[in-house]
């Protein structure tokens, strides 16, 4: 884990936001939708607000607690 409370996280491609909130945002991936929380989305994640598409990448703790890993 880095300095800053990071492991090296997991990459969720072919994401893309549906709806967002200030706290979270709705994605959907594999055909599923999934909420996941803003606090857990790294930086180098590239969907963060409505109507962005990539690679979402999230905290391993909560991919793992999520069913997402």
């Amino acid at each position: 884990m880095s300095d800053d409370g990071w492991d090296e996280g997991v990459d969720i491609p072919n994401c893309e936001c549906l709806r967002e909130t200030n706290k979270a945002v709705l994605v959907t991936r594999g055909g599923g939708e999934l909420w996941i929380p803003k606090s857990v989305l790294h930086d180098d994640s590239e969907v963060y607000e409505d109507e962005d598409r990539g690679k979402l990448v999230v905290q391993t703790w909560w991919a793992e607690q999520n069913g997402v890993s």
